[in-house]
C-alpha cells in the first residue's frame, strides 16, 4: 500500500460494537468537501461498522504492518478514543483528533471512552464529541503531543495501588503482632 499522495486515516478498532456515527460524520465531511477523497486517499479501518462512506478506501481491520505503513504515511488522523490507539498515537508526531465511542449509542458498553477523552482534553489533546468539533479540527489540524498514554497510567496506577496494598498489609501485620 505504498503510496506518496496525501492520505487521511480513519481508525476505529476491532471492537464488536459499530461506530457508524463516526462513519456518517466523515460522509458529511466528504459530502461538504471538507474531506476530498478526489485529492487525498481516505483510508479507513472500519471495524465492525455497518455504514462507510463512499469513495473511500474501506478495510474491516489491516494487518499489522500495512496498518503501520499508513499512519506513518498519514498527513493526519481520526480515530476512536481506544486505549490502544492511543498507545499509538501517543509514539507518533501526526497531527490526530479522537472521537469517543458512547454507551448511549451503543458504541460500546459504557462510557469509558468519554471518561478517557474528557481526560486527554486536560492534557490538549483534540476531542471530537460533535460533528462540529471533527469540522473545526480539520480546518486546523494540530500536532498535540499525549503526555501520558493509557499503558503508562495504568501502569502508574496499578504500581500505586500495589503500593497501598503492601503498606496496608504492613500496618495490618503490625496490628495483629501488638
Amino acid at each position: 500500500m505504498a503510496s506518496q499522495e496525501p492520505l487521511i486515516l480513519v481508525t476505529v478498532g476491532t471492537e464488536k460494537f459499530p461506530f457508524n456515527r463516526l462513519m456518517r460524520w466523515i460522509d458529511q465531511l466528504i459530502q461538504q468537501n471538507v474531506i476530498k477523497p478526489n485529492q487525498e486517499k481516505i483510508v479507513i479501518q472500519y471495524g465492525s461498522c455497518t455504514f462507510t462512506p463512499q469513495k473511500t478506501n474501506n478495510f474491516a481491520v489491516l494487518p499489522s504492518e500495512d496498518f503501520k505503513n499508513i499512519v506513518a504515511q498519514a498527513r493526519l488522523i481520526i480515530a476512536h478514543c481506544g486505549e490502544g490507539t492511543i498507545d499509538l498515537l501517543s509514539t507518533i508526531k501526526k497531527p490526530f483528533v479522537l472521537v469517543p465511542r458512547s454507551g448511549e449509542y451503543q458504541e460500546h458498553v459504557d462510557d469509558h471512552q468519554l471518561e478517557l477523552a474528557e481526560e486527554l482534553s486536560k492534557q490538549g489533546v483534540h476531542i471530537a464529541n460533535c460533528f462540529e468539533d471533527l469540522v473545526d479540527f480539520m480546518a486546523n489540524p494540530k500536532l498535540t503531543p499525549i503526555n501520558h498514554s493509557p499503558t503508562e497510567y495504568y501502569t502508574r496506577v496499578s504500581s500505586l495501588l500495589e503500593q497501598q496494598f503492601e503498606n496496608k498489609l504492613s500496618s495490618q501485620d503490625l496490628a495483629v503482632k501488638i
